[in-house]
């Protein structure tokens, strides 16, 4: 999952939009191209454009990790729908267009709105009980049929054929839809805002909460205008779905950081601790299954990313690999057989202390590593004064083991490489500090000593250098 299928579907709906401006040019219908044109056709392919996109990752991807995100592609169903379904204005008879307004609202009204706000009251923590799920589709549903039978009533009359009041049913069609974008979009979304701003204050969810608000507001407002400007909150769809975009970037990366970091730590605690780390890798185990939500079948997915992980690392490290592989196939089928989270989890465990094991009894892996270890922290602290019997320790080798091999891989001393790291630092430094504070900082307690390093590997004076870079500067 190294990016979002973004351009899945684009050339499916650049195609319809060519095809319907030919086909409104060739018609003439004599539409405005700065208003009703952007309006009926482009800002609602534009904008479906965008919430298709986030559809996919919903449907492809994040199906995958937690089952309240379902919710928000039923949602993102209903939206592209009646987003799309604007253009039955252009291409339909009226009453076709109407029978497609009825199936939009109802959809809109009675479906995806409620989904979206049981999944963003679940995503901000709150307990949501089935009475909470029944009632807030109900409602949903009572204002769109509302809205379809007041609609019918000022113009079909499909269903109240036989009233003969001096009612304007589209005038009340679109209060309801007025009292829908208040009752189902501005009044939650903006108490779910508070209290998320004054809580977790999770970003994702502040954008997609941002983004159901900004639509409720620019529905009221465009239907409640005098005269009315339907077209607004089609307008406004668009940066909706740049809100939404931006929250599932972040998902991306946050999704992809977590468990990517879990199993970055748990390959590198294999392979750099040389007893059995069981205290650690147990507490990585039980973060990933937070990260997991919850659902046993993406803590199973997890579990196998890492397994094979693990295996390749010992793989890498000298093991057998004909063996490994078969030792692999065997954890794998027995994890997917298994119901029981806690079975999973002592299968990850037990597989990775024993490969863990492996690596450390591979004399080729355990010198490479020890090196490696070695750099890691000389480059994180070269400016302290540390002794090599100390660092051979850290180590784990002996000094006369740690200081050959050093010399084999990085083909220099151990004192030779932190040299190096100093005068590479010092070199940033002098631009802006002194002499003297250069040496302190990069860990030389005589700066004449320090000169006088620094010369032989430059060939320049500190001074001179500051020179030099003064002139290049000016």
């Amino acid at each position: 999952m190294n990016s979002l299928p973004v351009f899945f579907g684009r050339d499916f709906l650049i195609i319809t939009l060519q095809k319907a401006c030919f086909s409104i040019i060739k018609s003439n219908l004599g539409l405005e191209l700065s208003q009703e044109l952007f309006e009926y056709v482009l800002a609602p392919i534009v904008s479906a454009q965008l919430f298709f996109t986030i559809l996919l990752y919903f449907t492809i991807v994040r199906k995958r990790i937690a089952a309240d995100y379902s919710l928000y592609s039923i949602f993102l169903i209903s939206f592209v729908v009646f987003l799309l379904g604007r253009m039955a204005w252009v291409f339909l008879s009226e009453k076709g267009a109407i029978t497609i307004l009825y199936i939009r609202m109802v959809l809109l009204l009675g479906i995806g709105i409620p989904s979206l706000l049981i999944a963003a009251t679940k995503q901000a923590g709150i307990k949501v009980s089935k009475s909470f799920c029944f009632y807030t589709y109900a409602v949903g549903m009572s204002l769109g049929v509302a809205y379809v039978l007041l609609y019918d009533y000022g113009t079909l009359r499909w269903f109240l054929e036989g009233i003969h009041d001096n009612i304007n049913g589209v005038h009340w069609a679109h209060k309801i839809q007025i009292i829908s974008g208040v009752v189902q979009l501005i009044i939650p979304c903006t108490y779910l805002i508070g209290k998320e701003l004054l809580g977790k204050r999770q970003l994702k969810l502040l954008l997609f909460l941002s983004g159901g608000c900004l639509f409720g507001l620019t529905l009221v407002i465009g239907v409640g205008a005098e005269p009315q400007f339907i077209g607004l909150y089609y307008f406004a769809s668009i940066p909706v779905g740049m809100l939404w975009i931006w929250a599932v970037a972040l998902d991306i990366k946050e999704m992809k950081g977590k468990a990517g970091l879990l199993k970055e730590e748990l390959s590198l605690l294999i392979k750099s601790d040389l007893g059995m780390p069981t205290k650690k890798i147990k507490s990585l185990l039980e973060n990933l299954e937070d990260v997991s939500y919850g659902n046993l079948e993406v803590y199973k997915m997890r579990v196998r990313e890492i397994l094979n992980s693990l295996t390749d690392t010992t793989i890498e490290a000298g093991g057998d690999t004909e063996k490994l592989l078969q030792r692999n196939e065997e954890r794998t089928h027995a994890i997917q057989e298994s119901s029981d989270v806690n079975q999973v989890k002592e299968i990850l465990f037990n597989e990775a202390v024993e490969l863990s094991e492996i690596i450390a009894k591979n004399p080729s892996q355990r010198n490479a590593l020890a090196v490696k270890k070695v750099v890691d922290y000389l480059k994180e602290s070269f400016a302290e004064d540390i002794s090599i019997d100390t660092i051979a320790e850290m180590a784990g080798l002996s000094k006369a083991h740690l200081m050959r091999e050093f010399k084999k891989t990085m083909d220099c001393t151990i004192l030779q490489y932190q040299t190096k790291l100093r005068i590479e630092a010092s070199q940033h430094l002098l631009k802006n500090n002194s002499v003297s504070d250069t040496a302190y900082d990069v860990g030389y307690s005589n700066p004449n000593y320090f000169s006088t390093v620094f010369r032989k590997v430059t060939g320049k004076s500190p001074v001179e250098y500051q020179a030099i870079y003064k002139e290049v500067e000016n």
